[in-house]
């Protein structure tokens, strides 16, 4: 199996928590916001994880078509099955050409865990939690059922840690009678005994999952890691959380305590404002970033409909600050694209993991600057505080 890898991912903080195990291994690796460039590593944010299915799967086809020659195959998806799994998918499934799809969105360290073909989040099934509370349908009670359309077919946890060769042979039959071959796994040993399975079918499949099954496919392409820590991180930070999930609102707590300045935000009114008005706001942000760290948060329900407005007003009131931030701090992949985008940002070269899903990258632009994404939905209240604590001192891998 060669060692270029492409990562598609649907949004941006998903792009950084499965690209940087690549990163980790000394690949270098870039997560491209424009599509444009090349790495060892090529990870495209296609940004489809609220948009019409169609456009989601052209998006997709697009990444491969530009990106996917020469290299093995990793589509990300959510680890709770969020955004359009099932168009996404079957654009991997055709671009496979017969290959075949191994998939498992298992992420141990951040408590997904895959038994029975069914999601679980810190041991309890996916649609008998509350991740899926922001979303309009409820969560799917399997990974079979996000797949509608899809000729799927199972490997049960006892397989995943039966004898090797027993589990070689039937991941290989599978992927000649399936679609896609959904694997149990409930700790990264399961992961990376999915991957050398995979890896070893005569026409190797693509891969599909989350951050945990990424890692075990890295470690299987260039084993052990040994990452030098960033440099320490002058100047001011900006933390922008725009995730509306309750861990992520812990969290932006947590970083109040302690940062100079907090600016809490109306959803209702960003997305309302005229252009003056949050011209000011940027203002006053700017102004605050001046005498210390400054966290700005988004209150209070949005329509689905207006989020990529609101985003794109939250970027807007952010731009002046980001320009002096020593270093961005921005939770939520949506949040991060439109932050980034109006920065100006064309990709991030990924550095570190300081925390299970916590991502520390580089811009490429001429004056670099350093950013840590983070998806919303978990962590500790103090991760976020850690994550910019590890940077500022310059240590490595938490």
């Amino acid at each position: 199996m060669g060692s270029r890898v492409l990562v598609v991912a649907d949004d941006l903080s998903g792009a950084g928590d499965s690209g940087v195990p690549f990163a980790l291994r000394e690949m270098r690796t870039l997560l491209a916001l424009d599509d444009t460039g090349d790495a060892e590593v090529f990870v495209a944010d296609t940004d489809s994880r609220h948009i019409e299915p169609d456009l989601a799967a052209k998006r997709v086809h697009e990444a491969l078509d530009g990106h996917a020659q020469g290299r093995v195959v990793f589509k990300k998806i959510d680890s709770t099955l969020r955004g359009n799994v099932a168009a996404e998918v079957g654009a991997i499934v055709e671009h496979a050409a017969g290959a075949g799809v191994l998939l498992c969105p298992a992420s141990p360290a951040t408590g997904r865990t895959v038994l029975g073909g069914v999601v679980h989040i810190n041991g309890i099934p996916l649609h008998h939690t509350d991740s899926w509370n922001a979303e309009p349908d409820d969560a799917p009670v399997d990974i079979a059922s996000a797949l509608d359309g899809l000729k799927v077919r199972h490997v049960a946890l006892a397989s995943v840690r039966g004898k090797p060769a027993q589990l070689r042979e039937r991941v290989a039959q599978l992927l000649t009678e399936a679609e896609v071959v959904i694997c149990d796994a409930v700790s990264e040993s399961d992961l990376r005994a999915v991957a050398t399975a995979g890896s070893a079918a005569p026409a190797p499949p693509h891969w599909v999952g989350a951050a945990g099954l990424a890692d075990a496919l890295a470690e299987l392409l260039r084993p052990g890691y040994d990452i030098e820590p960033p440099p320490p991180v002058d100047g001011p930070v900006l933390a922008v959380v725009g995730s509306a999930h309750r861990v992520s609102r812990q969290q932006a707590d947590y970083l109040a305590e302690r940062f100079g300045h907090t600016r809490r935000l109306s959803a209702r009114a960003l997305v309302d404002a005229e252009p003056a008005a949050l011209a000011r706001i940027g203002e006053q942000l700017h102004d605050a970033l001046c005498t210390g760290d400054v966290l700005v948060t988004v209150e209070g329900p949005v329509e689905a409909g207006l989020a990529r407005e609101l985003t794109a007003a939250l970027a807007e009131v952010c731009a002046p600050a980001t320009e002096r931030a020593g270093l961005l701090v921005l939770t939520g992949g949506e949040t991060a694209r439109a932050v980034l985008g109006r920065r100006g940002v064309s990709g991030l070269r990924l550095l570190n993991e300081l925390e299970p899903g916590v991502v520390l990258g580089r811009t490429i632009e001429k004056e670099p600057g350093y950013v840590i994404t983070k998806a919303g939905a978990f962590g500790a209240p103090d991760t976020l505080h850690r994550a910019v604590s590890a940077v500022r001192c310059g240590r490595a891998v938490a």
